[in-house]
């Protein structure tokens, strides 16, 4: 029996290398492709729901999604195709915008719906929701698999993307006001709009904003960067610390919990109650996960890997107090056109995090294989002195308003001085 499972694994594992080399390659030509087509897509999408509005875009970006979660279905119910035909299971969704333009539209309607004083706990809202559903997908994922098959796994995501598709379309009403009816169509591929995302980053403005805005979308970017590195953990803990992947799974669902809860507490306490502004969070939250970095690489034992959840805690709040911040300092009519710029610049950028830190990874794994993490460490570092400028030039444009009043004080007071010079000398 032992001898039959043991030849049994060892045909599993080289059947698997022979597979990994083609489903790699597949991978990465879908990725790479379809992340390129959709962002391109998403720089002109932004721009024009600012005017045309927001409804419209997510109706057909989940119209794509739930077309090709039906193709892999097809797919699914045959066993002899080639696997190139998956990687065109993709395509609805890809030419409908994917996941840049999902991101984009939301959070440009979560900003539209929003105030100031509620915007930041709406952000901290989604990008929990979407945490939420991640884990869901990723625990339940497997066990679904093994009690049914991959026909029931696809079937359900394909439900999933017509109940969202649905709620959407009778539900959720336009968020942009005084919306444009003509021309819609021909005011899509217009190259003015790609003009206008850009000028939203650069055009002047006052108290600093210009600098700020550029930034928060360089610091976000290189966020979503290491983010998009990160997925050699599990080989990193597996090399030095013998971990099973059942044991990651259990890591990574306690912390995306941990993580989950903390982002409301914090901001709830932090941001609503002691009304600590976003900029310090974000600098607190860069500094959080700083030290979990660099605790993952020096690590040695399993009890400081625990410890890295409740360190990189406060680490939640980067993403959702830095888009928040963005879209205080721009008007309505430009929040569609900065979330587009900040979505098109974090899937470019990160397409590049995967080829750099398996690099690092293949090239120390026999000496340290953590080192990657000092890698995440030194770019966790280059966003803290990026927020720390931010926090500068907060200040000094605090200080303006106070200076031309000063200014002007004297100013007065001189002019008073003079006029009773004047009226003395006279007399």
């Amino acid at each position: 029996m032992c001898l039959a499972r043991e030849r049994s694994q060892q045909h599993h594992r080289a059947f698997r290398r022979l597979v990994e080399p083609e489903a790699n390659i597949i991978s990465m030509v879908k990725g790479t492709v379809g992340s390129i087509f959709s962002v391109i897509l998403c720089i002109f999408i932004g721009p024009w729901s600012d005017r045309f509005g927001r409804k419209p875009v997510l109706v057909v970006n989940l119209i794509g999604f739930a077309t090709s979660a039906v193709l892999v279905l097809i797919y699914c119910l045959f066993d002899k195709l080639s696997p190139w035909y998956l990687a065109l299971c993709s395509l609805p969704e890809t030419v409908t915008g994917s996941f840049p333009t999902f991101f984009t539209m939301v959070l440009s309607y979560i900003s539209d719906t929003s105030t100031e004083e509620n915007r930041a706990m709406r952000m901290v809202v989604f990008e929990a929701i979407v945490t939420v559903g991640s884990l869901l997908g990723s625990m339940g994922g497997p066990y679904i698999f093994y009690m049914t098959s991959y026909q029931a796994i696809f079937g359900i995501a394909a439900i999933c993307h017509f109940i969202a598709l649905l709620y959407t379309w009778f539900l959720v009403p336009e968020s942009v006001t005084n919306i444009e009816t003509e021309n819609k169509i021909k005011e899509f591929f217009v190259l003015d709009n790609v003009k206008d995302m850009m000028n939203v980053a650069w055009k002047k403005r006052e108290h600093y904003k210009r600098a700020i805005i550029i930034l928060c979308v360089g610091l976000l970017t290189v966020y979503v960067f290491i983010i998009n590195g990160s997925g050699l953990t599990f080989q990193y803990l597996r090399e030095k610390f013998g971990w099973t992947m059942t044991r990651y799974s259990v890591f990574i669902s306690v912390e995306s919990l941990v993580s989950m809860i903390g982002s409301f507490l914090n901001t709830y306490f932090l941001h609503t109650v002691l009304k600590v502004t976003e900029s310090v969070l974000v600098l607190v939250g860069c500094v959080s996960l700083l030290n979990a970095s660099l605790l993952m690489a020096l690590a040695t034992s399993n009890a400081v890997i625990y410890s890295t959840i409740g360190v990189r805690n406060l680490g939640s709040l980067i993403s959702p107090m830095a888009r928040t911040m963005v879209s205080k300092m721009v008007s309505q009519e430009e929040v569609g056109k900065v979330f587009a710029l900040i979505n098109a610049s974090e899937f470019l950028i990160s397409l590049g995090a995967g080829p750099l830190y398996t690099l690092v990874y293949n090239e120390t794994i026999n000496t340290d294989p953590g080192a990657f993490n000092f890698l995440s460490a030194s770019l966790f570092l280059l966003m803290t002195l990026m927020i720390s400028a931010v926090i500068s030039l907060q200040l000094k444009s605090a200080t303006v308003p106070t200076r031309l009043y000063e200014e002007l004080v004297e100013e007065t007071e001189q002019t008073a001085a003079a006029s009773q010079s004047n009226v003395t000398t006279i007399g």
